[in-house]
């Protein structure tokens, strides 16, 4: 069942130090995953161009360490978008707590 949200003061959640707190917190883990990827991904780009040696020995049978790094993208997308599943899910609870600290407000209130 739905919740009526037509009677929630969003103004006063907006300017609560709860919500700017949580904006926060959030901006700064949405940012983070991206970077933490581009890093990742610049890595292997780094490590192709300046550490050869590295890339092209032998790990095992015809597998180099640049084959196995570049296939643990699948693996690191993965884990990444688990995390930010698993972390977005707390946000939506502090959202939910916050809105139901703030409202609905009374009607004729």
């Amino acid at each position: 069942m739905q919740k009526d949200n037509s009677h929630i003061n969003y103004d006063k959640i907006e300017q609560s130090e709860e919500f700017q707190s949580y904006k926060r917190k959030k901006y700064i883990f949405v940012f983070t995953i991206p970077i933490l990827f581009l890093f990742y991904y610049l890595a292997f780009i780094m490590m192709s161009a300046y550490m050869k040696p590295l890339m092209t020995k032998l790990v095992f049978g015809n597998f180099t360490f640049g084959y196995l790094f570049g296939a643990s993208y699948f693996v690191v997308v993965w884990i990444l978008a688990f995390v930010y599943v698993g972390v977005a899910k707390k946000y939506d609870k502090e959202v939910e707590s916050i809105i139901n600290k703030y409202g609905p407000e009374e009607k004729g209130a």
